[in-house]
């Protein structure tokens, strides 16, 4: 898979509106104080003992997090604040400092683990599901954007949520991939090795193990809603053999580009300076 493929837009025409309210989000919900405890979406296909190439650029990449255990300690919110919000108050921890915390809630025995990165992370490992690159980020963040909407202003990759962060980065690696899937749709050609690379990214991201970033603005719980949504589509269209059901194939891809669309949609309008503007103009009070 290359992230330089020229851009190629989805026909599909998706409503944005629509998904929200299927999805219960919108402008009206709100965030919890607390750490909004990822509930993961089961993969549909069966585990590979082999790791994905897309497993081991990562595991290459932030190799330091592999060779030391993973915190096993629980910490406060306001610890977490104190010791890691940046100047917007979005608690951003590295990927060599062990992202993936033991959150203790405010008067209450209940301990969620939430992914303070700004990468989807495999929760055990800690280490990214994809290369994590900064040409990842300089080719994906103005695609989804300027190149989307020129001439609407956007905020910068600096004040954006770690998980918008991670959307741009995973959500720009799928497109990719479904683009790629559906050249091998069209040649009916299923052999090649970006085809096959496809599914394996796609097999990763529906892990239950494959933990985006905690929610830390209310838009991002409806963000996290359609992400979660569209992975378990990528899962499902994973696990099939186009080979031996292609008509099938062709449909679980249908529902699998538009819950990404409906994901990227949501994206572009998130990343825009005057997001609550155009989520009331798509979306409605």
């Amino acid at each position: 898979m290359r992230w330089t493929q020229p851009i190629r837009m989805f026909t599909a025409i998706f409503s944005l509106a629509a998904v929200l309210t299927a999805c219960g989000g919108g402008a009206k919900e709100t965030a919890s104080q607390e750490p909004v405890q990822e509930a993961g979406t089961d993969a549909t296909a069966s585990s590979s003992t082999e790791q994905s190439g897309a497993e081991t650029a990562a595991a290459e990449e932030i190799g330091s997090n592999t060779s030391e255990p993973a915190s096993t300690g629980t910490e406060t919110l306001k610890e977490l604040q104190d010791e890691y919000a940046d100047k917007l108050g979005y608690i951003r921890i590295p990927l060599d400092d062990h992202p993936v915390r033991r959150v203790s809630e405010e008067g209450s025995k209940n301990i969620n683990v939430a992914n303070y990165s700004d990468t989807v992370v495999d929760m055990n490992a800690e280490v990214p599901i994809h290369a994590n690159t900064q040409r990842l980020i300089d080719d994906a963040f103005p695609f989804f954007t300027t190149v989307q909407a020129p001439d609407v202003s956007y905020i910068t990759w600096e004040e954006a949520t770690n998980l918008e962060r991670a959307m741009v980065k995973t959500l720009f690696i799928s497109r990719e991939g479904l683009l790629i899937t559906e050249d091998a749709m069209n040649n009916k050609d299923y052999s090649s090795q970006s085809f096959q690379d496809s599914m394996d990214f796609f097999r990763v991201t529906a892990k239950f193990e494959s933990m985006a970033p905690v929610a830390q603005h209310p838009y991002d719980i409806t963000l996290s809603q359609l992400y979660d949504k569209a992975r378990n589509s990528w899962g499902k269209l994973a696990a099939m053999d186009p080979e031996q059901d292609e008509a099938a194939f062709a449909e679980m891809y249908k529902t699998a580009r538009t819950d990404a669309n409906n994901a990227m949609g949501l994206l572009n309008v998130l990343l825009s300076t005057n997001e609550e503007e155009r989520m009331e103009q798509t979306y409605g009070k």
